[in-house]
């Protein structure tokens, strides 16, 4: 059982849960605002990546302390190497002036120049990351050392330079094993042939670690009944979910997610997927969905009008009224085609203007209605500057 550690989003509650629904198995040791850390099994980074929404990167423990002589061989044993041939002079001039070792057939191999760095969280940066540069060229090994403004490599930095980051922490030294794919994400986010601003944009990667919350299987018929553009459709999609459902009262919202969808799975060459995307408000899913025929809801509903900061409070809760109605009707249709313990992953507006906050006031009537909350109320996604919150609400139909 090795142990490892991820570097969590900007919203980390919201990344931890992901990360404890996908690999419940997991045995937390620390867990703090910047990173989780745990024992897994088997485990391999680079497929966690590929499916995490909320993670940034991740490493393996190497140790409980800043080693240098560690850092070196770490670095020296990822130099890739490869033989020497002595065909020419110039090539016999290159072995004589860079680091070799005799193979077990007396043959010479060579070692490429390393990229390395280091990347500090919830520490000071030190000069180790010199120091070993120092020590490496005295060992005849070429290196560079890879560093930004800030004292943690982006996630871009380190993919495009090729760089071996060791992650630093109290008490921690981690090797960064695998890193988020931004370029899939930037692909699927700006890359689609539709989007529209003016409705609201779901991030992607929440969108995913929505998916993930919700447990689903793979072949768990997946719904977003207020689905946009598509985001959620498309990651679900990516993440290799075969049976889904759209629906929108937007006729334009429908004909953007089937464009999305079917550029999507031409680009990931998916041609098993089964979608559908109906023109039809959430307050008639049952018309067209089957009862329990749907394994897992995912969606964010609309979130309201733009409000100002000074906004009268009469005014907000007028508009607050009107959001409750939209969300209690959708969920009397939720309990209608949603599976028996079947969950329903959703977006709700949370109003932060200044020293005010305005929720929606309808948990008790959904619990009536025949579901069970299954979050704190700790799964935030916001930016500072924003003046509507996603609070991400966990409920199971019983």
């Amino acid at each position: 059982m090795n142990q490892y550690i991820f570097i969590l989003g900007n919203n980390p509650e919201l990344s931890v849960a992901e990360i404890k629904a996908l690999f419940p198995q997991i045995e937390i040791s620390t867990k703090t605002n910047i990173a989780l850390i745990g024992k897994l099994v088997d485990f391999d980074c680079g497929e966690a990546i590929k499916k995490l929404g909320g993670t940034i990167k991740i490493g393996q423990v190497i140790d409980q302390k800043i080693d240098k002589e560690l850092i070196i061989k770490e670095i020296t044993q990822r130099a890739k190497i490869h033989p020497v041939k002595y065909d020419n002079k110039q090539n016999q001039d290159f072995v004589n002036n860079n680091p070799t070792e005799k193979t077990a057939d007396n043959s010479e191999k060579l070692f490429n120049r390393v990229n390395y760095g280091l990347s500090f969280y919830e520490t000071k940066p030190t000069k180790i990351g010199m120091e070993i540069k120092k020590e490496l060229k005295a060992r005849g090994l070429s290196s560079r050392l890879v560093v930004s403004r800030e004292k943690v490599l982006s996630s871009v930095i380190v993919k495009k330079n090729k760089v071996t980051e060791f992650l630093i922490l109290p008490s921690i030294l981690a090797l960064t094993c695998a890193v988020q794919e931004f370029e899939a994400y930037g692909k699927r986010d700006y890359g689609r042939p539709k989007s529209d601003a003016h409705s609201g944009m779901l991030p992607p990667k929440l969108a995913r670690m929505m998916i993930n919350l919700s447990g689903a299987k793979n072949d768990d018929l997946i719904l977003d009944p207020f689905c946009g553009s598509g985001t959620v459709l498309t990651e679900a999609l990516a993440l290799n979910y075969k049976n889904i459902i759209g629906s929108d009262l937007a006729a334009k919202a429908c004909e953007d997610s089937q464009d999305n969808l079917d550029w999507l799975c031409g680009e990931y060459h998916i041609t098993d997927a089964k979608y559908v995307i109906y023109n039809i408000g959430a307050d008639k899913l049952s018309s067209k969905i089957k009862p329990r025929a749907v394994g897992a809801i995912i969606t964010e509903p609309y979130l309201g009008p733009t409000i100002k900061e000074d906004e009268k409070e009469s005014h907000i809760f007028k508009i607050i009224s009107g959001i409750e109605n939209i969300y209690l009707k959708a969920f009397t249709e939720f309990k209608i085609v949603l599976k028996t313990n079947g969950l329903v992953v959703i977006i709700m507006p949370f109003w932060h203007l200044g020293q005010r906050e305005f929720k929606l006031r309808i948990e008790n009537k959904i619990a009536n209605l025949g579901f069970k909350r299954l979050d704190r109320g700790n799964l935030i996604y916001s930016r500072p500057d924003q003046k509507v919150w996603r609070q991400i609400e966990i409920w199971q139909n019983k």
